[in-house]
């Protein structure tokens, strides 16, 4: 699949212009293990949304783990303010669900969905939850392009998301390692290599459920006014990575495709925060940002002022 990005939302200029959409595509534990950030893992669909798009190779999360670093992203601000100091199936909570991003596009007239996961409790408030047979990027993503393929009316905030690349990760045949490099932080030894193989597997399984969704898109006529958010929530699951405090811990790839000016496979080294992505929606989508976010829009990066936020 491929498409031409447009510089406007339609070709009719006599309509008003359309909000633009939102696809937020996100795995579980993926760090910066993706082709773009020149790792050689199996993942061409995330390739080729980073040449489209723009792929920010400095991108940090805001905490390690998955409940507050999902939070931090969609509340904008940071795990301590927000309330979500740890994981949501064990107790923890936002201290206010408002402040999350759903309620701000419900309020700007988006119509938001849900696929898959979301895992920050159960008080956002999506208007639809789309029923999956799993959470696996197989069922999920065929989940998601259906909701493309029932003609939207309406401009929409559509949350993708998958178990993969959490552990277990898939068990592979020894020859299946003899050919991988494990994560820098471990030792090259044949049980990391087979792990490796394992997680090699789980993100081409995450990239073919991205390539399903993404393709959906196209189908319907809808990826030239739509914002696509593609990233995870921190580190792999290998010592030393998830739950800590490091670069292999807290760095995560982020591209962004779509309306605003990310497109033509730009690169930004500049330092940002998963914090920073409800401000840069807002200011592409138009609308006011609220006052409790914390990071900063991006979009002085993308349209070339400055070089650093």
């Amino acid at each position: 699949w491929s498409i031409a990005m447009s510089a406007s939302c339609h070709t009719d200029d006599r309509r008003p212009l359309m909000p633009p959409n939102i696809l937020y595509l996100h795995s579980h534990d993926t760090g910066r293990y993706v082709s773009p950030m020149g790792h050689a893992v199996p993942t061409p669909n995330v390739q080729r949304l980073a040449e489209q798009g723009t792929l920010f190779r400095r991108c940090f999360c805001a905490a390690p783990t998955c409940s507050p670093s999902r939070a931090a992203l969609l509340t904008g601000q940071s795990a301590h303010s927000s309330g979500m100091l740890g994981l949501a199936h064990r107790g923890f909570a936002l201290y206010d669900y408002g402040q999350h991003l759903v309620s701000t596009l419900k309020a700007a007239g988006y119509h938001t969905a849900l696929a898959g996961m979301q895992h920050v409790g159960e008080g956002v408030g999506y208007d639809e939850e789309l029923a999956s047979e799993t959470r696996s990027a197989n069922h999920v993503s065929a989940t998601a392009a259906r909701f493309l393929d029932s003609a939207p009316t309406q401009p929409f905030f559509l949350d993708v998301g998958y178990g993969e690349t959490h552990l277990p990760f898939p068990e592979m045949p020894e020859q299946d390692s003899r050919y991988v490099r494990v994560p820098d932080p471990l030792p090259d030894t044949p049980e990391i290599r087979r792990m490796t193989a394992g997680y090699h597997e789980s993100v081409r399984r995450m990239d073919e459920g991205h390539g399903r969704v993404l393709e959906a898109l196209v189908r319907n006529g809808l990826a030239d006014n739509t914002l696509v958010i593609c990233t995870t929530d921190h580190g792999v699951a290998f010592p030393g990575m998830k739950c800590h405090l490091t670069d292999h811990g807290m760095g995560v790839y982020l591209i962004v495709r779509g309306p605003g000016g990310f497109d033509g496979g730009a690169v930004s080294d500049a330092l940002v925060s998963h914090i920073d992505l409800f401000p840069t929606i807002c200011e592409v989508v138009g609308i006011e940002a609220p006052s409790h976010l914390q990071g900063v829009s991006l979009m002085p990066l993308v349209r070339g002022d400055t070089d650093r936020v």
